[in-house]
């Protein structure tokens, strides 16, 4: 039976391993996961393992459904609606409550608000100085037009920044922890399914050169298609 290990950083469903399965052609296929964020929900009847090295929980279980047993005994009697006598109820009259309520209400004072005490030595110099940044980051705000802040270019970089120390973060916490390596040790195929899981895939083709590790499902099953085919005689 072939063995996977898919490098994820980023949040699967539990209907992504049927897909996975689908795309690699064998539904047989063993799953290993390593992911840097844990799953949107049960996953432990679709996948060998779901190892997590990023922040968070693995979802709980979900509670089996209660079975309903049958029972021999009676029903309960059922009370009819008329049987049951309707308690009296007392109405207050609303004329007469109505002004001795907002008499209460005029009569009570007030409290007034304590004023708020103003800053005095350090305290002051600290809420100018921290009222002045505020100031200039609202004028370099002005400054800096809409149009450049949102442009493509700006996003681009802004995104490849965050990708980066994601995947340096991931390959980190993959290679410092030994169950994770020594599932992969395991593998026929490494799988780097998104941006973030590309730099650990990259490290793990230079250490594991008998291990294929593609970035991708299809590339994947070429691998598995190459592993399944007969060897030449040449």
């Amino acid at each position: 039976m072939s063995t996977v290990v898919l490098l994820s950083t980023r949040r699967l469903p539990p209907t992504y391993f049927d897909q996975v399965r689908e795309d690699l052609g064998d539904q047989n296929i063993t799953i290993d996961v390593v992911g840097w964020v844990a799953p949107s929900a049960w996953v432990a009847d679709k996948v060998n393992t779901f190892t997590l090295i990023g922040p968070g929980r693995m979802p709980a279980q979900p509670a089996p459904e209660p079975e309903v047993e049958a029972s021999d005994e009676a029903p309960d009697a059922v009370i009819a609606p008329e049987a049951v006598a309707a308690p009296e109820t007392v109405v207050a009259d609303e004329a007469k409550i109505a002004p001795a309520a907002a008499e209460v209400a005029a009569a009570a004072p007030q409290p007034k608000p304590a004023p708020k005490p103003k800053p005095t030595g350090a305290k002051r110099v600290v809420k100018a100085v921290e009222w002045r940044a505020r100031k200039a980051r609202k004028v370099a705000g002005r400054m800096l037009p809409k149009a450049i802040k949102t442009s493509a270019p700006v996003k681009f970089i802004r995104g490849q920044r965050a990708t980066n120390d994601l995947g340096k973060n991931y390959w980190e916490r993959v290679l410092s922890r030994r169950d994770v390596m020594a599932t992969i040790d395991k593998a026929d195929v490494v799988v780097a399914l998104d941006a973030g899981a590309i730099w650990a895939g990259w490290n793990l083709g230079q250490r594991k050169a008998s291990t294929p590790v593609v970035l991708g499902l299809p590339a994947a099953r070429r691998e598995f298609d190459q592993l399944k085919a007969p060897a030449g005689n040449g």
